[in-house]
């Protein structure tokens, strides 16, 4: 059809073609452009946000160096360390544990220690009571005298009445446990 039209028609209908193709090809640049934006958008958040997270780890690091430098620093390592050190003395406090275990140490044969009560007094002292079973009464003067043995308990003391009975003694023992504390 094109071949029909006169020169000047002709060339009308070739320059609106090649308009619409510019129009179509521009179009297209911009498709492309904005699709890429879009999909690069993520990407530059993340370095963004990497960005950011290292400035404030390098301030971060600059503050405390800063705050190592400072003369205030050791006075607070000092308070810190006397902190400790009053702590320091509740750790030598004699644990429950531990007076148990020794407790049982000092347990005879034909002695059975059924029930176990342990107080803290105070920074030193801790009140103990224990109760029990005994074969006889020998067995529990011994246990008593054993336990008299060991330094760090103090005042054990056996109801008289504990010895009324020959044989299977229902006894009970109280007493304190003292540790000296090095300070």
């Amino acid at each position: 059809m094109l071949h029909l039209l006169n020169n000047s028609q002709k060339n009308k209908v070739l320059k609106e073609y090649r308009m619409r193709l510019f129009v179509v090809v521009c179009i297209f640049i911009i498709f492309v452009s904005l699709a890429g934006v879009a999909l690069l958008i993520p990407s530059y958040l993340t370095a963004v946000g990497k960005i950011n997270l290292i400035k404030n780890d390098n301030q971060l690091k600059v503050d405390s160096i800063k705050a190592i430098k400072d003369k205030n620093f050791e006075d607070k390592i000092k308070k810190v360390n006397d902190s400790l050190n009053a702590l320091k003395v509740s750790i030598n406090i004699i644990s429950p544990r531990e007076a148990y275990d020794k407790i049982l140490n000092s347990t005879p044969a034909g002695v059975s220690v059924v029930r176990y009560t342990y107080n803290l007094v105070d920074d030193n002292t801790a009140s103990i009571s224990i109760s029990g079973t005994s074969q006889n009464r020998d067995m529990l003067a011994e246990f008593q005298n054993r336990l008299k043995l060991n330094p760090e308990f103090k005042g054990i003391t056996v109801p008289l009445s504990d010895f009324a009975k020959k044989k299977d003694l229902d006894f009970t023992l109280n007493f304190n446990l003292v540790r000296v504390v090095n300070k």
